[in-house]
């Protein structure tokens, strides 16, 4: 590739949270707030050293499979069943509110995203994330929003990464092909779900590296960056790979 590459024949999909958005101010660090409130010592480092696996077993999938991540970060931590309790019931006040769980972009999200909008690069947003939460994004952020020609939730299809389904469907709406398609992701799901899909990965080490990137290297994504704002220097390498 050189600088007289089309772009337009190029897709990048991109996952949300940990990439487009802050994963932390969304979702650990209310919860993290909440717990410390109920269990000022409850056990951090014996979660950290599960996060890997409760992030890939629970993360964003469906309200049931996240409330059973809960449960078991609450297990995990030491927590009574007074304090389990405690914990779901300010959690559930939490969700029905929706005052704690911030959208916060990340650094040069939106700078990048311009960047790729104007070389021509096909841009979707593949979430697992639910419907509310992207329109609260398309709200708080249309100069973010906007910069994607689809976003798809995991209301769109049935089945959410590591399944395909959403990548897929993805490609067909923007009419890329898959050798011209890159899925950029936080998560050893997102990894899955390129490979799965028959797409080239970008795994982004972004906020966690020291718990992500050990299960992301098991996926062996075509590349690591350590943040969203990098992919631009990527691009050629990435679509000549």
């Amino acid at each position: 590739m050189n600088d007289q590459t089309d772009w337009t024949k190029h897709g990048i999909l991109c996952d949300m949270d940990g990439v487009i958005i802050s994963l932390y101010a969304r979702w650990i660090k209310p919860f993290e707030t909440l717990i410390s409130r109920i269990k000022p010592d409850f056990n951090r480092e014996a979660i950290i050293e599960k996060a890997s696996s409760l992030l890939m077993g629970h993360g964003g999938r469906n309200k049931k499979i996240m409330f059973r991540g809960i449960q078991k970060v609450c297990e995990i931590g030491g927590l009574t069943k007074l304090q389990k309790y405690r914990v779901y019931v300010n959690l559930l006040w939490m969700v029905i509110t929706r005052k704690k769980f911030e959208i916060v972009p990340l650094d040069g999200v939106e700078e990048t995203l311009l960047f790729l909008k104007k070389k021509g690069l096909r841009l979707a947003l593949v979430t697992t994330a639910s419907n509310y939460t992207t329109k609260r994004l398309k709200r708080k952020y249309p100069e973010i929003y906007n910069q994607f020609e689809f976003v798809l939730s995991r209301n769109d299809v049935q089945f959410t990464k590591p399944f395909p389904d959403q990548l897929v469907s993805a490609m067909k709406k923007l009419r890329v092909n898959a050798e011209n398609t890159v899925m950029v992701g936080d998560l050893i799901t997102d990894i899955l779900a390129g490979k799965n899909a028959g797409v080239k990965t970008v795994a982004v080490l972004s906020e966690f590296p020291e718990i992500t990137k050990l299960l992301l290297e098991s996926a062996k994504p075509d590349f690591f960056i350590d943040s969203f704002s990098e992919l631009p220097d990527y691009l050629t390498l990435i679509f000549n790979k």
